[in-house]
């Protein structure tokens, strides 16, 4: 983009999604731009006109706000014989929409970076169902390096753990559609502690993203009223898998290491359950 189709970029995410559905002259005026710049950049993200532009903003901002209830009554109402082929479909969707975006090589080059950085701690956190994607990538990468823990789910606990983060800290931040407020907050705090955050979230974009400095999409349809998680689950797997790869016979060597602790804990536990460990005590 031209330097003047930038400043429109940077005017619509500053208030997104509000300037996009002020008219024309007052997006270019915000902007700092004439009017046929924002029509350039409009028809260079793929809109046919400012018109089309704002439709397809006016049926994001809806989606992005719509509830359990609403989706109940849209999707709710499947056959029983058709819940098998609507999901089949629906997931096939959402994880060809998740892999095949054009920024996901770049933003995951430099979030593994983060990751992969041992000087670094990794933190967690998620809402009420996302928590457990959270924890998924969390216990994958304890096997791979020290440094890694959950924020909190309870209000003093995240209290408590936020104010651990510092600058050489890492975030990752899951929210998703009905997005939550104490988790939105968890990365805005660690944000102004100078961590980076990486944002987990839908195409509607969690208000977590102003404080992140990587954001990661996961598409969540599903043939339920319930939006699924299995774009999110399957970004963790990419990310384990090239953390993996970034660390090599290092990651390696501390797998192997865990399995031998595993072995002696378990034999331990077997001991002491025959009585053995205590004759030897």
């Amino acid at each position: 983009m031209t330097p003047a189709e930038r400043r429109v970029a940077r005017a619509l995410l500053a208030t997104y999604p509000t300037a996009g559905l002020e008219s024309l002259p007052q997006l270019a005026e915000g902007a700092g731009v004439t009017g046929p710049t924002v029509l350039r950049f409009v028809r260079k993200i793929g809109f046919d006109g400012y018109p089309d532009f704002q439709r397809s903003l006016r049926e994001e901002v809806q989606a992005r706000s719509e509830g359990l209830p609403s989706l109940y009554r849209t999707k709710g109402s499947t056959q029983d014989d058709e819940v098998l082929r609507r999901s089949q479909e629906a997931f096939s969707r959402a994880l060809d929409a998740t892999l095949a975006s054009s920024s996901l090589d770049e933003e995951l080059t430099s979030v593994v970076a983060l990751l992969h950085d041992r000087r670094r701690r990794l933190w967690f956190v998620g809402g009420r169902f996302s928590q457990l994607v959270a924890s998924y990538l969390c216990l994958q990468l304890r096997m791979l390096r020290p440094g890694c823990a959950m924020v909190g789910e309870s209000a003093d606990r995240r209290v408590l753990d936020s104010v651990e983060l510092s600058r050489r800290d890492v975030l990752c931040l899951f929210d998703y559609r009905r997005y939550q407020q104490d988790t939105i907050a968890a990365g805005r705090l660690a944000a102004e502690r100078g961590a980076a955050v990486v944002v987990f979230t839908d195409p509607w974009l969690s208000p977590a993203v102003e404080s992140a400095r990587h954001v990661l999409v996961s598409h969540v349809d599903s043939s339920s009223p319930f939006d699924s998680l299995l774009g999110a689950f399957a970004l963790t797997e990419l990310i384990a898998a090239k953390v993996v790869v970034a660390f090599g016979a290092e990651g390696q060597a501390r797998v192997a290491e865990l399995e031998a602790i595993h072995e002696r804990m378990r034999g331990a536990t077997v001991a002491l359950a025959d009585g053995t460990g205590a004759r030897t005590a």
